[in-house]
């Protein structure tokens, strides 16, 4: 009995063990930085020349706009660390535009993320049914918040190997404009919706790529689209094009978008693609 007992605790050691392992090597745990963290974006061709001490954590070449404006606008996606609060991490000289700025990194605790990726894996959590959108006309949600027919085209005409990492800005209401007359702020109930958000992009077969909190802009964008402040930037990847058009079909997300409909004041989302190792 002692030995069946010994042997259960070992299995589930090495169970948990397995389990915080693949967590661990989630794509958001090799971006995240003690050091201090930025998050770039660039108008221009030319790559950045780096300030002494800054390293690139993870860059991204813009492809369109998902949601939000009718340009991609920026060039390049940046997360760079390292580098003295208040200072610009790399020179702006010759670039179009940029919006720099520091930010705290989040990632959720590597358990947890290994554990969301085991369920999926095992089906315990299974992909997302039925038909992808194809258009928002007739929606109940906030439309201004949601890609529109045209870029809902323009993703479902890229390639099945076409694998995007979308860069969302995020800005938040004050108070939360909950049609009932709930009592929050506008961060706090798009967290909400973000929680519900993660997982069912792990169950598509996405990934969290970054999510940082804005600390500081220390190069507000010039012109755009993107002028203003923004509280909040964040990436997820997806495994396709037809996987971010499947996440109505979960129950539970679609319970969720009244948060989202209620917190963001105002979103931009911009698909990107590796940055060339030539680049």
């Amino acid at each position: 009995m002692v030995e069946l007992i010994l042997a259960a605790a070992s299995a589930l050691v090495l169970a948990l063990g397995a389990i915080w392992i693949i967590g661990a090597c989630e794509p958001v745990f090799g971006i995240r930085s003690d050091d201090p963290a930025w998050f770039v974006a660039l108008r221009g061709a030319q790559a950045p020349r780096l300030t002494p001490g800054v390293q690139v954590r993870w860059s991204g070449a813009a492809d369109f706009p998902l949601i939000g404006g009718n340009e991609a606008y920026w060039s390049r996606f940046y997360i760079l660390a390292g580098g003295k609060a208040g200072e610009a991490p790399l020179s702006l000289d010759g670039v179009e535009d940029a919006f720099a700025a520091r930010i705290s990194m989040f990632a959720p605790p590597s358990f947890a993320l290994g554990m969301l990726r085991a369920m999926c894996k095992l089906g315990i959590l299974g992909k997302p049914k039925g038909d992808v959108i194809r258009s928002i006309d007739g929606v109940e949600f906030r439309k201004d918040v949601m890609p529109n027919n045209e870029s809902i085209t323009t993703l479902l005409t890229r390639p099945q190997t076409y694998s995007p990492t979308m860069v969302n800005f995020l800005a938040y209401h004050p108070e939360a404009k909950y049609t009932d007359g709930r009592a929050s702020t506008g961060a706090a109930a798009y967290r909400r919706y973000g929680t519900v958000a993660m997982k069912t992009v792990y169950r598509t077969g996405g990934a969290l790529i970054f999510y940082g909190k804005v600390l500081e802009i220390v190069r507000p964008a010039k012109a755009g689209p993107f002028m203003g402040v923004w509280d909040d930037v964040a990436a997820m990847r997806y495994p396709n094009p037809p996987a971010i058009l499947s996440m109505e079909n979960v129950p539970e997300y679609r319970g969720a978008l009244h948060h989202r409909d209620a917190g963001l004041a105002r979103t931009i989302v911009i698909a990107t693609q590796p940055i060339p190792s030539a680049d």
